[in-house]
């Protein structure tokens, strides 16, 4: 009798609830929050840095801000919600901000559409940009490109420059590229699988070049040769069949040529210069430059990457996780791009701009939080930049550099320009670089572990460079000088101490860069 009458208490009960829930959500609908965006007036136009702001009917637990649907920074979870919108990093013409606010229940309320019109003023005109660049690449399909037995053509299996490389293991197997030119780039790709390459010009033995590598590194700069007279030349790349004790096979890889050889540097998403805003989650799952990435999923989350220099390109990933990211140069919206595929590309180009003066500039990547119908995510990756700077690009072991005591050639630990580097921690170690141009500069690495170091030039002191940093950042360029006299000149490089914050003294001299 007892459990007949809880029973028919508890129908009661479930009858009440299923009556009074629907009639609690309307209200809920009808008498909740309402939401108004307040500034900007609708119809006004805008420019510049300004403060979007919201009104709500009763406390909110938060407001988020959109910009043609897109979230506009971070959620405001106090009163008076607003937040600062710098309107130079949209394109000029109309634009539609909402405002979305969440109660406590997590229900959220959307606002009416306020129109607005950005109309800022076109950006100062840039300097003169720099002649245009003759440097042209010549893939491995080129028919400036001749094979002998033993190589594999067209292989896919890595986003290659132009899609395709040619491989071989295969001692003696030669492949020979004929070209016209001052300057030659042999682009390839390096890891702990490839091997020992002998490298001719005009038949004439030029370097045996190791190209394990401890991560993977594609469509990098494995060997230059600078210097030549401006006529036909060919470069034969030779695979020897050895290999660094420490790799595992003796794979060489043919990806391209470029002429003239462009100074390239790489430059990985830990470099500290990088500001990234929003939610980005680092990743070491597959085979990125230098071994990690990082990617985000958020709506409104950038990384705006600061560089000198005359082209840049983004590298990322594509896949069927990938999303739309929108680029901005130097503050201006470039494109959208789609990074959507069907199959996975890791270290793949995703964005290059060229043409560019040699100037600091900013390009900013932002993702959409949209993606391709055909992605199930909208992951946006940043895995590296390249930046390619005017002038001839000399690697450390170049005889022009004379090293004191205390430095050790040939390391190989990180992704340095072109494998390896030299490096000191001795305080007073020097080295001295000979060299005829205008302009200098010197590509070494920032990191938790780099000390301090002096520069002079002629013998002159220049100034004293603090290279750490909380982050490790190979191929950094940290210190430049144009201007110079046309004539020779000496640029010499100290090991002075360390920054307290750091764990060592190191000084790095990975490659340096003269500029004719």
């Amino acid at each position: 009798m007892v459990r007949r009458y809880r029973s028919a208490c508890f129908a009661v009960l479930l009858s009440v609830f299923s009556t009074v829930w629907p009639s609690l959500c309307a209200l809920a609908q009808l008498g909740g929050l309402v939401v108004a965006v307040t500034s900007p007036a609708p119809g006004s136009t805008v420019s510049g840095a300004i403060t979007v702001r919201a009104s709500t009917s009763l406390p909110a637990a938060g407001v988020q801000f959109r910009l043609d649907g897109i979230d506009l920074g971070a959620e405001d979870t106090s009163a008076p919600y607003a937040i600062s919108w710098d309107t130079a990093t949209a394109a000029n013409g109309s634009h539609t901000l909402t405002a979305v606010a969440r109660d406590a229940l997590g229900i959220r309320y959307f606002s009416d559409p306020v129109a607005v019109t950005v109309a800022n003023a076109p950006p100062p005109p840039p300097p003169p940009p720099p002649p245009p660049s003759n440097t042209q690449r010549f893939e491995d399909s080129s028919a400036s490109v001749g094979y002998t037995a033993g190589w594999t053509q067209g292989d896919t299996s890595r986003p290659w420059s132009g899609g395709t490389a040619a491989l071989s293991s295969t001692p003696g197997a030669r492949a020979t590229f004929t070209f016209t030119g001052p300057s030659v780039t042999w682009i390839s790709g390096r890891n702990a699988d490839t091997g020992i390459a002998r490298v001719y010009l005009d038949g004439v033995f030029k370097a045996d070049v190791d190209t394990a590598q401890w991560t993977e590194e594609l469509r990098v700069t494995m060997f230059t040769l600078s210097g030549l007279a401006a006529t036909t030349h060919s470069l034969t790349i030779e695979v020897t069949g050895q290999k660094n004790p420490a790799a595992t096979s003796a794979l060489i890889v043919v990806d391209a040529f470029d002429v003239p050889g462009p100074a390239v540097s790489r430059l990985q998403e830990t470099d500290p210069d990088i500001a990234y805003t929003g939610n980005w989650i680092p990743d070491g799952t597959r085979s990125w430059s230098a071994g990690a990435a990082t990617f985000t999923a958020m709506a409104g989350a950038q990384a705006t990457f600061p560089f000198t220099g005359t082209a840049v390109t983004w590298i990322g990933a594509r896949g069927n996780q990938c999303g739309i990211a929108r680029v901005f140069l130097d503050g201006n919206f470039v494109a959208d791009v789609d990074t959507y595929s069907d199959t996975e590309k890791i270290q793949a180009a995703l964005f290059t701009a060229t043409g560019l003066a040699d100037t600091p500039h900013t390009l900013s990547i932002t993702s959409t939080g949209t993606q391709n119908p055909a992605a199930i995510a909208n992951l946006v990756v940043i895995d590296a930049f390249e930046v390619t700077t005017p002038g001839v690009m000399v690697q450390e072991t170049d005889p022009a550099i004379s090293y004191g005591p205390g430095w050790v050639l040939g390391i190989r630990d990180h992704a340095y320009n072109q494998a390896i580097t030299a490096e000191s921690n001795t305080t007073g170690a020097r080295a001295t670089f000979t060299f005829t141009g205008t302009g200098v500069s010197w590509v070494s690495a920032r990191g938790p572990q780099t000390g301090m170091a002096r520069v002079y030039i002629d013998g002159a002191f220049v100034t004293d460079i603090d290279t750490y940093a909380p982050t490790e950042s190979p191929q950094h360029t940290i210190f430049s000088r144009r201007g110079l006299a046309s004539g020779s000149h000496t640029l010499t490089m100290e090991v002075t101490g360390r920054n307290p914050a750091s764990r060592d003294a190191w000084i790095l001299i990975d490659a340096l860069v003269v500029v004719p």
